[in-house]
């Protein structure tokens, strides 16, 4: 092999490639052996990206929302596979593949020998004694999948329950690693036991979180709520803002310090003399005596016998001095002979509690009490870190999110799901195990930022999408979703269209089954991928609307590519332009029909121009074109089919999946 011939991207695939057989010879830890494995990268090399169409009457919202949201109507493992221009561009990966109850997982036999297979196969029964096999040969080539559609600090949070739990975390650390395992969520989803139930009744899912690489990915806090928030007061009218001290920000001392911190401060109500206990003041004894004298009193450090002291270097014994309202006298560290200083202090001490805005370190009881910090919820982080264990018994409580766990009512349960699918699509859409809500707009809240991609390889219902959209609304956000649905109902009728697109449509006008809903500004195009497989003979077979929505998907800038989309222009409306770019660049096709000529030459460049003029784009023309006899200024050429072929990853020299002979593309 000529490794010096090869490009970068067909290099780090060997690497990768080496890895991964070194991992399957066991010599990087626990490898799984089933009945007919086969090392995942060796079946999505036989994997071939295929044609696709996309369907107007399903697609929803203008052209320029249209085009940043994807649902494929498609076997998942071919549709990832053509998806190349979202190879590596993913943020998030959240998605809920079927559990392999008996019910819900179909497996085709025909993959063992042939991955491209359209067909989903039949029902595994639970009697199959081979079915976690062959539920393990379904998911491998797909989470390997995923895991190359992630950025490098992309995640993946997977649902799953009991069944093939053990089996999927194995899987998992195998092909991402343990070390990129970012938690195991344990959430409830049902709060009361089934009467069914022999020994446990099961009121609990999983769902695991993985980075594609742990150290350059990134896990949010979780959004503050009104009930975080109600806790914050402003009784003084502090211009500072919201405040709160009964929090452990709010307690002055700490449990470790120096010991010339366990000093006594003297309060400028009572005379009296408070000590931090057996911890020590948090704050600087300046900022403390700042404060202090806030309250309308002049404050001294003294030395006043109340028997605090230190030991030096040397063994030598050193007293601490107090701080005290200055000219007050002592003995044993009480005030003696005060009276009149300590009316006078309370005086003004008390002026200033009526006056409101009051020092940061105050007094509770109106003076009374002990003293306090001011903590200022602006300065609080803009949220909680999350635990592992989302979970609440307590289900006729209002809607709340406590501070200690992610509760039922954070995450939803199993029947929350149903009833918001049934709200949006109404009550006859035969689904059984809808994920709620709140589960998967907390996932894609943390671990996808506000302009990133999420995609869903089992879109179902379309939950993955509702969260966003429903995100996006709430935080002014910009994430973008792509899903992908296969399954059928028993009449062949495809979910994708008939459930996921149509509950995401519904969500977008807002025209809900249960009633109107406020709708959302966005959009998605609808796909189906057709069973033809791309190359270059298929390519240049296209009509030309065929060759438009083939440029539509597939196109990537290689400097913006997870920016990259075009939105369409009407079509008719021109002879050559045919889409446009977030720049304002036009893209032009020089394309009848498969048999008629297509040549950028001078006179289609003239038409070209003037096209591009009347529709006040940027002078850069995007072309495609059998062709180009004829080159001018500004002009970006694409040759059909080449170039075609290339973005959508048809290339042998810089992509092992796509190739017909395996040996030959890991050769050359």
């Amino acid at each position: 092999m000529d490794f010096e011939q090869l490009p970068r991207s067909a290099l780090i695939r060997l690497l990768q490639e080496h890895e991964a057989a070194s991992r399957d010879t066991g010599k990087d830890g626990i490898v799984m052996s089933y009945t007919g494995r086969t090392a995942p990268w060796q079946i999505i090399r036989q994997v071939k990206p295929k044609l696709s169409k996309i369907v107007k009457k399903h697609s929803v919202g203008d052209e320029s929302h249209q085009a940043q949201n994807e649902i494929w109507d498609g076997e998942n493992l071919s549709t990832m596979v053509t998806l190349y221009k979202h190879r590596g561009q993913v943020d998030l990966i959240v998605t809920d593949p079927p559990y392999n109850t008996g019910e819900d997982f179909r497996y085709n036999d025909k993959w063992d020998k042939d991955p491209n297979d359209p067909d989903l196969g039949d029902l595994v029964p639970k009697d199959d004694g081979s079915r976690h096999s062959k539920w393990l040969k379904f998911m491998t080539p797909r989470i390997w999948m995923m895991r190359e559609m992630l950025k490098p600090g992309g995640v993946i949070a997977i649902c799953i329950d009991h069944r093939e739990l053990f089996r999927l975390g194995m899987l998992m650390d195998e092909i991402f690693k343990e070390e990129n395992r970012i938690g195991i969520i344990n959430w409830q989803k049902s709060y009361a036991p089934k009467s069914d139930s022999k020994h446990i009744s099961t009121a609990t899912e999983y769902v695991l979180i993985y980075a594609k690489e742990t150290e350059r990915s990134k896990t949010r806090l979780e959004e503050r709520t009104a009930a975080m928030d109600a806790i914050y007061g402003n009784p003084d009218d502090d211009p500072e803002g919201l405040w709160d001290s009964k929090k452990t920000g709010g307690n002055p001392t700490a449990a470790s310090g120096d010991a010339k911190a366990a000093y006594g401060i003297q309060s400028p109500f009572t005379g009296e003399m408070h000590y931090p206990g057996a911890n020590y003041w948090r704050s600087a004894k300046a900022s403390m005596k700042g404060w202090l004298e806030e309250w309308g009193s002049i404050y001294e450090e003294k030395i006043i016998g109340d028997n605090v002291c230190l030991i030096d270097k040397k063994g030598k014994q050193i007293n601490v001095k107090a701080l005290v309202i200055k000219g007050c006298k002592f003995i044993d560290g009480k005030a003696v002979d005060s009276e009149a200083l300590l009316r006078k202090s309370r005086d003004a001490a008390q002026k200033v509690y009526e006056r409101g805005q009051w020092p940061k370190l105050f007094f509770t009881k109106k003076g009374d009490g002990a003293p306090r910090l001011k903590t200022y919820l602006k300065d609080v982080k803009k949220g909680k870190v999350p635990l592992s264990w989302w979970s609440n018994e307590d289900y006729d409580s209002p809607f709340e999110i406590g501070s200690a766990s992610w509760a039922y009512t954070e995450s939803g349960h199993s029947q929350s799901g149903i009833k918001e699918l049934a709200a949006v699509v109404g009550l006859d859409h035969g689904f059984q195990t809808v994920k709620p809500l709140r589960l998967i707009k907390k996932i894609i809240q943390l671990w996808c930022k506000p302009d990133g991609v999420v995609l869903d390889p089992f879109a179902g219902s379309g939950t993955t999408g509702h969260a966003a959209l429903e995100l996006n609304a709430e935080s002014d956000a910009n994430r973008r979703f792509i899903l992908i649905e296969q399954g059928n109902t028993e009449k062949g009728d495809h979910y994708a269209s008939t459930l996921t697109a149509e509950r995401i449509k519904r969500v977008i006008t807002g025209h809900w089954a249960s009633g109107p809903a406020n709708p959302i500004h966005s959009g998605f195009r609808f796909i189906e991928l057709k069973r033809e497989k791309i190359d270059a003979e298929a390519v240049t077979a296209l009509a030309r609307e065929e060759m438009i929505d083939l440029l539509l998907t597939s196109y990537w800038d290689k400097n913006e590519k997870a920016k990259s989309y075009l939105r369409r222009l009407p079509a008719g409306s021109h002879r050559h332009l045919f889409a446009v770019n977030p720049k304002d660049e036009g893209f032009f096709l020089i394309w009848d029909a498969p048999d008629q000529k297509s040549a950028l030459n001078r006179e289609a460049f003239k038409r070209i121009v003037e096209e591009a003029k009347a529709a006040k784009l940027a002078s850069r023309y995007h072309v495609y074109a059998s062709m180009a006899p004829y080159t001018g200024t500004g002009i970006e050429f694409y040759k059909i089919p080449d170039s075609v072929l290339e973005h959508i990853g048809f290339n042998q020299r810089s992509d092992a999946y796509n190739n017909e002979n395996s040996e030959e593309t890991t050769d050359a």
